[in-house]
């Protein structure tokens, strides 16, 4: 729908979208007749996420005050006595992280996966609702390839959603906008789709062709030609990159990236190929400059060096100059539309490519000895999961401790997860770091401890231990054994002196079962004859407990009987039975699995 009013100039970042940002307006400032929910949609490269940045400049009064308002529909603006809305946005986040981002913003404190679900429905209240802004619901999850849009929908949307205290607005694919309008009350919920009338603003789309193109006649007919407001953005990037030779117009983004590469002399595959790992990251991800040339040779077979270094004028429209995680240089693809070109025009050889790039990926880790996957680049950490995962490499990398404790932990789990779920038997190793793996994640753990749990996790399943040479470990399992029914655990004395593991197993046969400290070996001494660490001794010891549901926190204890730290922390996945400290300082554990004994660093 086009903008009428000739008294009123549109909005300076769109060009146009009125009759859209009258209706977010409406929604911001909760008149009668808007709806409770309003959904963004249109094809990838429609302008959502250009027009919601649009309307939260507007929203928010940092930003406000930067723009002439008096020249604007008044219709188009929020009350300004509202504050911005919060904004959650979806990008490189699954389903489950999305939730917890909203609990640590509307209930900061929650800590139990099963409570998210009270807080979604807790949140706000008919006569005080909450707006809730979820933005890039197209660039959700970790991975290339997956449902993560459609999770998102179902676990955070629709909840939100059906939340009669709760204002929802979000921009998301057609198809999730649809599938939501099929579970939402039509009086509660509206569909702005940028592609279809009453939403679509074609001037808008010819305002932009003309500021981008130097030549009004092309400008008119690209508009007429192109699907979206990102065709004519890649067209005049187009021609920026190489001017002077005539510009064929693109209807798609696909045509964009072919026509261009004619333009440039080259091939379209050449362009193609040297994108691919752009293409091919997660959501989001910029690929370091010095990993451009190798990986997109390995994608192609052959090197690409010369073409990367003479291709400026050939890339210029489709990648973005970026800042990864270590903060390096690189490159990221420009739009989504973009990547899912790519990625679809690969059809069956998709899994070779990923093969490829993570084959070529582990070529770039120093050496080999274990020490290799802690010097290894954190694009390497993040991104060798998917490839993996798609490549049909994952199951072999997760027999190898080093990937597990060094892979970016989010990114790992989503991709075994998948592995998991598409039936593919996993090695001893990788079903021991899957239990450990929520744990994991949401706690955020460094690697020492993450070694020390997942040592610990494999001896509880019966595995060799995990080689920690070179952690600084908080502390090391010396030995753990099954057992079953325990609902308690306590330190106990010898006659002899020796330290044992006492568990309590109620209704069980035998119901006491004794264990040397040290050893983890059976003890068959009379439990009339064992004595309990009075309080006076437990006071001497270098060491204090605190304990939780599913946490142990060791204290160092000072000259003068007082605490300082904590020094360091055991973190269980599952709730623990009971804990104790030896005399000698071992801390002793008891939870489902069975009874174990640990040994903190300096003990």
């Amino acid at each position: 729908m086009t903008d009428t009013t000739v008294a009123h100039q549109p909005h300076p970042h769109l060009g146009g979208r009125a009759a859209a940002l009258r209706t977010l307006a409406a929604w911001r400032a909760g008149t009668a007749d808007a709806p409770r929910t309003v959904l963004i949609t249109g094809d990838s490269g429609s302008g959502r996420t250009r027009l919601l940045t649009a309307f939260l400049m507007l929203s928010d009064p940092a930003h406000r005050d930067r723009l002439d308002l008096a020249a604007l529909d008044p219709a188009t603006v929020p009350p300004a006595d509202l504050p911005a809305p919060p904004v959650l946005d979806a990008t490189g986040l699954t389903a489950v992280q999305l939730r917890w981002l909203l609990a640590d913003t509307f209930a900061p404190g929650t800590d139990r996966a099963e409570r998210l679900p009270a807080v979604l429905a807790g949140l706000g209240t008919p006569e005080q609702p909450q707006a809730v802004v979820v933005a890039d619901i197209d660039r959700a999850g970790l991975l290339t390839g997956t449902d993560e849009p459609a999770r998102v929908t179902t676990e955070v949307l629709l909840p939100l959603a059906l939340n009669p205290g709760v204002r929802l607005l979000a921009d998301l694919p057609r198809a999730e906008a649809e599938r939501l309008a099929g579970d939402v009350p039509a009086d509660q919920l509206q569909i702005l789709d940028l592609d279809r009338d009453p939403w679509r603003d074609p001037d808008a789309l010819l305002r932009q062709a003309e500021l981008a193109l130097p030549e009004p006649t092309v400008a008119r007919q690209l508009a007429a030609v192109a699907d979206t407001p990102l065709v004519v953005r890649l067209a005049g990037w187009s021609v920026q990159a190489r001017p002077g030779s005539p510009l064929p117009l693109p209807r798609s983004a696909g045509d964009a990236l072919d026509l261009h590469a004619e333009r440039c002399g080259s091939d379209e595959l050449t362009l193609r190929r040297l994108l691919a790992p752009l293409a091919l990251a997660g959501p989001g991800q910029p690929l370091p400059f010095d990993l451009w040339a190798p990986v997109a040779s390995a994608v192609a077979g052959k090197d690409l060096g010369p073409a990367l270094a003479g291709g400026r004028d050939l890339l210029l429209p489709f990648f973005d100059l970026a800042t990864t995680g270590d903060g390096t240089p690189g490159a990221r693809i420009v739009h989504p539309a973009v990547a899912d070109e790519i990625r679809e025009r690969l059809g069956r050889t998709a899994r070779e490519v990923h093969r490829r790039i993570a084959t070529a990926l582990l070529a770039t880790l120093p050496g080999d000895t274990p020490r290799r996957w802690a010097d290894a680049t954190g694009y390497l950490r993040e991104q060798l999961p998917g490839h993996a995962l798609h490549g049909g490499l994952l199951d072999g990398l997760l027999t190898d401790p080093g990937f597990l404790l060094h892979a970016e932990q989010h990114r790992l789990r989503a991709a075994v997860d998948l592995l998991a779920a598409e039936g593919t038997p996993l090695p001893p190793l990788g079903r021991t770091w899957l239990r450990l793996a929520p744990l994991f994640a949401r706690q955020e753990l460094g690697v020492e401890l993450r070694a020390a749990l997942l040592d610990h996790a494999a001896r509880q399943d019966g595995l060799p231990g995990l080689d920690t040479t070179g952690l600084d470990v908080p502390w090391r399992t010396l030995w753990a054994r099954p057992l079953t029914g325990v609902g308690a655990v306590t330190a106990a004395v010898r006659p002899d002196g020796g330290q044992l593991l006492i568990a309590h197993r109620p209704g069980q046969e035998p119901e006491l079962a004794a264990y040397d400290a040290r050893t983890g070996e059976i003890d068959h001494t009379d439990p009339e004859r064992l004595a309990r660490p009075d309080g006076d001794q437990r006071a001497a010891g270098a060491l204090a407990l605190s304990t939780g549901s599913d946490y142990v926190r060791l204290w160092q204890r000072n000259p003068d009987g007082t605490v300082t730290g904590p020094i360091a922390a055991f973190l269980s996945a599952a709730p623990l039975a009971g804990a104790d400290l030896t005399t000698d300082g071992l801390l002793l554990i008891a939870d489902a699995h069975g009874v174990a004994a640990l040994q903190p660093a300096g003990q």
